[in-house]
C-alpha cells in the first residue's frame, strides 16, 4: 500500500503510537494539559523558551563525552547544561538540525540560565507536543504527547526520525542527578506514567 494511503488510514484510525516533530527550532504547545493531583512532586515549570529538532535517522544528535563506537546507535538521553564548562563536555552531530540544536544551546546566558536538552528515537508520521515540565529536589520531569501530522504530510509509518527538544530556563538548578520523561502515545489520553532516567512503561 502506498505511504500516502497508509497515513490516511493512520490518521482515520488513529493507532500507531511513535512521535515526530518539525524539522527546525519552534514553538511545542501544551494542549492546556493540567496534570492530575498529586501525580508529580515537583513544581511546575512555565517560563521557558522551547526549541524543538527533527533529523532524518537514528543517529545521535548529542553527546557528553566519548561517542560511543558500537552499532547501535543511541539516539535518546539527555543533558543539563547550566555553565560553559557543561556546555564543554558535550558534542553535536553533523547536519542541520543537531547544528540548529547547538545554536540553541549556546545561546543560553549560562550564569542565570539553563538548558535541559533531550533526544529520542521517534516515527515519521507523528508531530511532538509539550505536555509540560516540572523541577524538583535533584532533576526534572517533563511529559510529552504525540499526535499524527496532517493527512497530506509526506512521511512514511515505518521510517524512524531523531527529535530533540531543549528548555531554556531563567533559573540555574545545583547538582542536578535524575530526569524523569513521560511519552503518551495520544494528545487526547492521559500520559504513560513518568520513570527515572527518561524511560516510560510503553
Amino acid at each position: 500500500m502506498p505511504d500516502w494511503s497508509r497515513r490516511r488510514a493512520l490518521h482515520a484510525l488513529g493507532t500507531a503510537t511513535a512521535v515526530s516533530l518539525a524539522g527546525c527550532i519552534g514553538d511545542s504547545d501544551s494542549d492546556g494539559f493540567e496534570e492530575p493531583p498529586g501525580r508529580r512532586r515537583g513544581e511546575r515549570v512555565t517560563d521557558y523558551d522551547l526549541g524543538t529538532v527533527r533529523a532524518a535517522g537514528a543517529d545521535p544528535l548529542f553527546w557528553e563525552g566519548e561517542r560511543a563506537t558500537d552499532d547501535e546507535p543511541r539516539p535518546g538521553g539527555y543533558t543539563y547544561v547550566a555553565s560553559e564548562d557543561d556546555l564543554a563536555a558535550v558534542s553535536f552531530a553533523d547536519g542541520d538540525a543537531a547544528a540548529e540544536l547547538a545554536a540553541f544551546v549556546r545561546a543560553t546566558d549560562f550564569g542565570s540560565e539553563s538548558v535541559l536538552v533531550l533526544a529520542r528515537p521517534v516515527r515519521e508520521c507523528y508531530d511532538l507536543h509539550v505536555r509540560g515540565v516540572w523541577r524538583e529536589d535533584g532533576g526534572f520531569e517533563t511529559s510529552f504527547c504525540s499526535r499524527l501530522r496532517a493527512a497530506d504530510a509526506a512521511c512514511s509509518r515505518d521510517a524512524e526520525q531523531t527529535v530533540g527538544v531543549a528548555f531554556r530556563f531563567p533559573f540555574v538548578e545545583d547538582d542536578v542527578t535524575s530526569m524523569g520523561s513521560g511519552w503518551s502515545s495520544s494528545c487526547d489520553g492521559r500520559p504513560e506514567p513518568v520513570t527515572a532516567d527518561g524511560g516510560d512503561d510503553s
